[in-house]
């Protein structure tokens, strides 16, 4: 067993099972849950269904798993405008930019091909549905409403979230989209979270017409990106909360914090909050923590050289 499985089959997290907050859910359990999803509860939404493939009667690894069809948004109950794509990846509650995306190939993934009004709920009457007051890890790509649905979160539960992933975009491809600079500028300013992952994605500017007059249409998927340089085009943002006041968090936050930093390779961050939990609670599982941290620090410097470079200035 290792100690992330000790960690979370405590009575802590039995009685108050990890909170997954799956926004845009493909159906396949996210990379980064595979760990804790055994131990946890998800709530997964997608109001495109061909995006969309659990099945609601089961699981799908997680201790308990939710999936809604619905459209979320942050302004409550009633009906939205929902734009199916070309591509399900690319459907979203706002319109998208055509002219502006001419000038990018993928654009016939956003050619909208049908126009729907669906119910659309928001994220507090979810959570009052499923009687939860928290939620652990927030996940979110909505293809441009990411930021208006993370700040629709009660403030009490948005600043107990211990992970906010959000996939914002730098091009413009929506109208009104929420932009990967608004994310950046709303977090810097809560002073809340701090940015663990900043991974950019994109692909060359080129149209698609100049694309296919070019190379014939069946080689076009496979040849875009080796046409020239990736130009940025959206981000994968991963924040973690700064625990900046242990108060207002529980052992169980915080031992569920150590475990969310660990599994991102935050094992700096690990260690602080293990000598953090340790001063706090007086619990001798956080010397287990604390241990695991260093080693994992200690094999990192290791592997990586940056110990020699480092012993120079320590001798």
């Amino acid at each position: 067993m290792t100690l992330i499985d000790k960690i979370l089959q405590m009575q802590e997290f039995n009685d108050q099972p990890p909170i997954l907050l799956d926004i845009g859910a493909s159906g396949a359990i996210h990379k980064k849950w595979k760990r804790v999803a055994p131990y946890s509860i998800c709530i997964a939404f997608d109001a495109d269904k061909r995006e969309l493939n659990a099945e609601p009667e089961t699981n799908k690894g997680y201790k308990k798993l939710f999936v809604k069809n619905a459209l979320l948004t942050a302004h409550g109950s009633g009906e939205s405008t929902f734009y199916l794509t070309a591509s399900p990846y690319c459907s979203s509650l706002l319109k998208p930019s055509t002219e502006a995306l001419k000038k990018w190939s993928f654009s016939p993934l956003f050619d909208v091909e049908k126009t729907v009004q669906l119910s659309s709920v928001d994220i507090s009457s979810i959570l009052l549905e499923f009687s939860i007051d928290r939620i652990d890890w927030f996940k979110s790509d909505t293809q441009g409403t990411d930021l208006r649905l993370f700040t629709s979160v009660p403030k009490s539960i948005r600043e107990k979230v211990l992970v906010a992933e959000f996939e914002p975009g730098i091009i413009d491809a929506y109208d009104g989209e929420d932009k990967l600079h608004a994310v950046l500028s709303f977090m810097d300013t809560s002073k809340t979270f701090w940015l663990g992952d900043f991974i950019v994605k994109g692909t060359p500017r080129i149209s698609y017409s100049d694309l296919k007059s070019i190379f014939s249409s069946r080689f076009t998927q496979k040849v875009v990106s080796r046409v020239g340089k990736i130009s940025p085009g959206w981000g994968e943002l991963t924040f973690l909360n700064s625990f900046q006041d242990l108060s207002g968090f529980s052992k169980r936050d915080t031992l569920l914090g150590w475990v969310f930093a660990t599994i991102q390779g935050q094992h700096g961050f690990a260690l602080e909050l293990a000598n953090r939990g340790k001063t706090a609670y007086g619990d001798s599982l956080f010397n287990d923590l604390e241990k695991h941290s260093r080693m994992k620090i200690q094999g990192w410097l290791f592997s990586t050289g940056y110990f020699s470079l480092l012993k120079k200035f320590i001798d």
